[in-house]
């Protein structure tokens, strides 16, 4: 069939306004009066209850268009009535392949998609002009090229069937041999795709007999007209290097070894698998998967192939015989008499396709390690996973409470499951194919028969992300010898901040320093005064004195939960480290505090550990610069870890305005210093501690200490004494920089030696 003969089928001429269909009466009537800038009215037309408007528009086509657009193109729209959209069409052979058209089949003219809303939306704000417009202005993108999207749409237009098929993509791949397909029990027009592979036919499969297909990239030619009939499959795949009617023949030769005769009674369909190739010949991102289903049975088409026969009336159980020796040829007249439609597939949402619906190309294949599986791990695991990220190993010894539903992805009905367990199931459901996560119920910290699945799970990993909302957990992860790159997640006390601490791939940056460089970032910036200090509201679940929990919503849960998956994502996808704060405001509004990690200095003595930034370096010298000529100094504070023998440098405090700073020496004054720290320790929830002094040194000095100041580190001394802690104290000359501890000097090492 041509375009004229599709177009000879409206054989009924309207005249004048002799339109049944308001759509296309009205179309008319805009066209007549108002469309002389748009084109012209030429005529109307009709097929029983659908009506044809042939108009010939003018494309805005440049004179030398990416595509073979014509100026003046006659088109044709069809209404079918009001709950159908209408459908534009060009009456010409050789209108050209472009992006952004229905697939149809041959003889059929082009039809071209102008609007991806649904009908029920786009009803709602339809007009004449509004149609000729988009019709129009997809000439005009054509025309220029800027149609883009090479993908045709998976719904082909006038052949469509009423059915769609969910499959996974392991059926797929792993044996593109029979397949089953059983209704939904409460759809019948939605059919699951399962292997038939060691199975009879199930009590609720309507007897479909379905084969598939992968057609290899160097086989792929551009599909754009859908195959009508068996004949016109057979050939279409036949181009792309898949012989059907042969591959038929051996198939349904072993339906008949097997004794699968039931098969030969179903409705015949072929999935197909192809890659997609744009309309100039370039083959783009992704695959296409496409089902073409047929109202004949399977032995129908056996007949045709010339491999079976009907048999007479009441001989045999189907009412086919096998031919001992096949006829020579295929009946390609009964092939064609038998009509297929195109039916919609849908693969099954697994990892490969939860990457491309989140914008990546492939999936995140890494092995990942979550250590916390509570509130914000839940969260955090449910929106990654569904971004097609990692295989998961979930450490967690906790059973899930019911107060712990109202902000976790579980529900009432898995109280009292590990959660560990309850979170690596939920992923596992969440994605088809093979598991995705597998649980180890044990405490990260445990030194019991637990730690070796513990550790090995985190030597396994290649990320480990800790969501434990455990400084102990943090740090311990932190010093884990595994090689994987590792993250923390955590809300703050109050429950409206979510904070992200990233290492640099390269682990130069440990979430040790991070940690310290997080809470140096609270204590600085002014708006984050109440970040860590701010006590949160509590409710009591059961009469224990220590059964209380925060009082802080699901809705916030889920935000704070979402932008830390977002900032942990783009992390993921980078080299760099970061450090992140996310504060939901009374408002409503989101207001994000960054900083870039700093790279740390390590100096090792006694066997303590100093670590100190160079964002604190780079602090300390410009204090000491602002004073020059005189010196100056001021109060250290950090973290300090006595059984790991470590501290982090966090702060460093100007000299309190009673100082006496001179070219030749310095005092530190007291002034304040007592409100300072009470600030640092309700800012940093205690965390943050005074740990020794710091001082400067005038120019051509070197930082080795003074006389006066083993007299104050001997003072030092004897103040931190009663904190089980040695005396602490920073020099910065102006080419030197010294740590000083228990009266010895610190040697400055590698990140290497200090692991």
């Amino acid at each position: 069939m041509s375009v004229a003969d599709w177009l000879d089928s409206f054989a009924e001429r309207v005249e004048g306004d002799g339109f049944r269909l308001a759509e296309a009466a009205a179309v008319a009537r805009y066209m007549r009066l108002y469309g002389a800038s748009s084109g012209s009215f030429v005529e109307g037309r009709r097929r029983d209850d659908q009506e044809l408007l042939v108009l010939d528009l003018l494309t805005g086509a440049p004179q030398r268009p990416v595509y073979p657009i014509l100026r003046l193109e006659r088109v044709g729209i069809l209404f079918s009535g009001p709950e159908s959209a209408p459908l534009v069409t060009v009456p010409r052979d050789d209108f050209p392949d472009t992006e952004h058209q229905h697939l149809v089949p041959q003889g059929c003219p082009a039809s071209l998609c102008i609007d991806d809303r649904p009908w029920g939306e786009a009803r709602l704000t339809w007009t004449p002009a509004e149609l000729i417009e988009r019709v129009l202005s997809w000439f005009r993108r054509a025309g220029r090229g800027e149609l883009h999207d090479a993908r045709q749409p998976l719904d082909p237009l006038l052949m469509g069937s009423h059915l769609s098929f969910f499959i996974e993509r392991a059926v797929l791949e792993a044996d593109p041999g029979d397949l089953i397909a059983e209704h939904d029990p409460a759809r019948r027009t939605l059919l699951r795709v399962t292997s038939a592979a060691g199975r009879g036919f199930p009590p609720n499969a309507e007897p479909f007999s379905i084969v598939s297909y992968r057609v290899p990239p160097d086989q792929m030619k551009r599909l754009r007209w859908a195959p009508d009939n068996v004949l016109a499959l057979c050939t279409v795949l036949g181009e792309r290097g898949i012989d059907l009617p042969g591959d038929l023949g051996r198939r349904i030769g072993a339906w008949f070894a097997q004794g699968a005769f039931w098969r030969l009674l179903g409705r015949f369909a072929v999935i197909v698998e192809m890659p997609i190739v744009s309309p100039r010949g370039e083959q783009q991102e992704g695959l296409d998967h496409r089902a073409f289903v047929t109202a004949s049975h399977a032995g129908d088409i056996a007949v045709a192939l010339g491999i079976a026969e009907k048999a007479p009336t009441g001989v045999g159980r189907v009412g086919y015989a096998k031919l001992i020796a096949p006829k020579p040829s295929v009946d390609t007249a009964a092939l064609a008499a038998m009509p297929v439609q195109a039916a919609e597939v849908h693969l099954a949402f697994d990892a490969d396709l939860a990457a491309r619906l989140a914008g990546r190309s492939v999936r995140d294949a890494r092995k990942a390690a979550l250590v916390g599986a509570g509130a914000i791990g839940s969260h955090l695991a449910d929106d990654l996973a569904r971004e097609g990220r990692f295989t998961w190993a979930i450490i967690d010894n906790d059973r899930l409470l019911p107060h712990n539903a109202a902000r976790h992805i579980a529900g009432n009905a898995q109280v009292p499951q590990f959660k560990a367990e309850i979170l690596a199931g939920h992923l596992n459901a969440t994605l088809s194919g093979p598991p995705q996560a597998c649980a180890v119920v044990a405490n990260v910290l445990t030194t019991g028969a637990e730690a070796a699945a513990v550790n090995q799970a985190l030597d396994d990993a290649e990320v480990i992300i800790d969501a434990s909302a455990s400084i102990l957990a943090a740090r311990h992860l932190a010093d884990h010898p595994s090689r994987a790159r590792r993250f923390s997640a955590f809300f703050n006390p109050a429950g409206e901040a979510a904070v992200l601490l990233a290492e640099p791939a390269d682990r130069s940056v440990s979430l040790r320093d991070l940690e310290a460089q997080y809470l140096g970032l609270v204590l600085r910036a002014p708006h984050l005064e109440t970040h860590l200090g701010k006590a949160p509201e509590t409710v009591a679940y059961t009469g224990a004195c220590r059964a209380i929990t925060s009082r802080i919503p699901q809705s916030r849960t889920a935000i704070l939960s979402g932008l830390a998956a977002t900032g942990l994502s783009r992390a993921l996808d980078g080299e760099a480290g970061a450090i992140a704060i996310w504060t939901l405001t009374p408002d409503g509004n989101v207001r994000a505090d960054t900083a870039v990690p700093e790279p740390v200095g390590v100096f090792r003595v006694m066997g303590w550990q100093i670590a100190i930034d160079e964002g604190l370096v780079r602090r300390i010298y410009s204090m000491r610069k602002a004073q020059l000529p005189n010196e100056t100094g001021g109060i250290l504070f950090g973290l300090v870890d006595i059984p790991a023998k470590r501290i982090h440098l966090v702060e460093a405090s100007p000299a309190p305005p009673d100082s006496e700073q001179r070219p030749g020496g310095f005092v530190r004054g007291v002034r304040g210093v007592e409100e300072l720290m009470d600030s640092i320790r309700r800012r940093s929830a205690g965390q943050v501690r005074y740990v020794g002094e710091w001082h400067s040194h005038p120019p051509r000095s070197s930082a080795r200490p003074s006389c006066i100041d083993g007299e104050q580190i001997d003072w030092l001394a004897a103040l931190l004494d009663m904190d089980s802690m040695p005396a602490l104290m920073v020099i910065a000359a102006a080419r030197e920089f010294s740590v000083i501890f228990a009266d010895q000097r610190a040697e400055p090492v590698s990140r290497r030696d200090a692991a």
